[in-house]
């Protein structure tokens, strides 16, 4: 059971994880990170000029807010189906908290984290290939 300390320290953390949030959303929803200086550059592309698996994520995050599904694509093929398997994971934990069921996640199997990793090692290669086949996965 939570004693009064514990639930305000609970309480505290969640303010603050959605006010964090909340400050984040609105500056990708307010700004466009590719014609603004606040947003940080991937330094792995800086650097190399490599794209990282990440790389696009800030323009489909602010494309995500406008609900411009073409953009989200067009800027990291990853991101939206990333975001719709993490809010799958843990509506399932919200879900077995609520109803007191116990249903698993696929993310909760032995082998996703080698699929995932797998599947994002692949597309970082991928998109780095200097064939036109493979242009679509640039950002």
């Amino acid at each position: 059971m939570l004693n009064k300390t514990n639930l305000l320290k609970k309480i505290l953390k969640l303010f603050f994880a959605f006010s964090i949030l909340s400050i984040l959303g609105y500056l990708y929803f307010r700004f466009d990170p590719i014609n603004n200086l606040l947003f940080p550059k991937c330094p792995l592309y800086v650097t190399t000029g490599l794209y990282c698996p990440g790389c696009g994520s800030q323009r489909a995050t602010h494309a995500l807010l406008h609900f411009d599904i073409i953009g989200i694509f067009k800027s990291n093929l990853l991101f939206l189906p990333a975001i719709l398997l993490i809010v799958y994971h843990y509506a399932i934990q919200v879900i077995n908290y609520v109803l007191k069921t116990h249903y698993t996640s696929i993310l909760d199997k032995s082998k996703a984290p080698l699929v995932v990793l797998i599947i994002v090692l692949l597309f970082w290669i991928l998109r780095n290939l200097p064939y036109d086949a493979f242009n679509f996965l640039a950002p």
